[in-house]
């Protein structure tokens, strides 16, 4: 994406900013604050207490973690390009809850929530979408909480592995490179647990290595392996 402009065409389906009407969200564009980051760039700090903005994906990409009370790194999600990350500071400028870091060099826009909920307050209709995207993101957290509890190690690497598939370079790539350790923190499993199952795919021709690069051979098993669990 060359410009904010650019990035309305691209926004996510699900993006927060869907909710509102087009000359609206290019207002709000014209009013964030472009920001580079290279790899490993801290934007969003687990626990600051000014959260009173959200980051817009122009190019590259972000990881999105937190540490668990025990120490862990959990990988919440990984943001790509036309995806929007740090929304619900939009609402409430609350503490952060997780801790968002550039994946690899990434372009990105700062969004005030100031600016932001004054965009709402003009026009109730864009309110209302609102909530009804937030309704819809409780619903699918539930059922992800629910495949978590319900699918064992592989089922869960294997969602882990199709949600990081770059569709746009094709070959069975992956976004962003993972580390075994970041696929483990990402699927909610150890980083032996992954170096396992991986082992086990790449003899079976499911996966592929190419020095520390991993490819995907087999991506609909995985999918369905994702969807339907260790019976698909």
């Amino acid at each position: 994406m060359d410009s904010p402009k650019d990035a309305i065409a691209s926004l996510a389906p699900d993006s927060l900013l869907r909710a509102l009407e087009p000359a609206q969200l290019e207002a709000l564009l014209d009013r964030a604050s472009p920001r580079s980051l290279e790899a490993g760039d801290t934007i969003i700090e687990q626990g600051d207490e000014d959260g009173d903005f959200a980051v817009f994906v122009l190019s590259g990409g972000l990881k999105v973690s937190f540490v668990s009370a025990g120490g862990r790194e959990i990988i919440l999600s990984y943001c790509r390009p036309g995806e929007l990350v740090g929304e619900i500071a939009l609402l409430d400028s609350g503490p952060r809850t997780a801790t968002v870091t550039a994946a690899v060099t990434s372009s990105v826009l700062l969004l005030p929530s100031r600016s932001f909920l004054e965009t709402l307050m003009a026009n109730p209709d864009s309110m209302v979408r609102v909530m009804r995207e937030l309704a819809q993101r409780v619903r699918q957290q539930n059922l992800v909480i629910e495949s978590d509890r319900t699918f064992s190690a592989g089922p869960r690497l294997a969602l882990a592995l199709v949600r990081l598939i770059d569709r746009e370079e094709g070959e069975g790539r992956l976004l962003y490179s993972p580390s075994q350790s970041d696929l483990g923190a990402f699927a909610g499993l150890s980083r032996e647990s992954v170096s396992r199952l991986l082992s086990e795919w790449e003899n079976r021709g499911i996966v592929s290595r190419e020095g520390r690069e991993l490819r995907i051979c087999d991506g609909e098993y995985l999918k369905l392996m994702a969807e339907f669990g260790e019976e698909a």
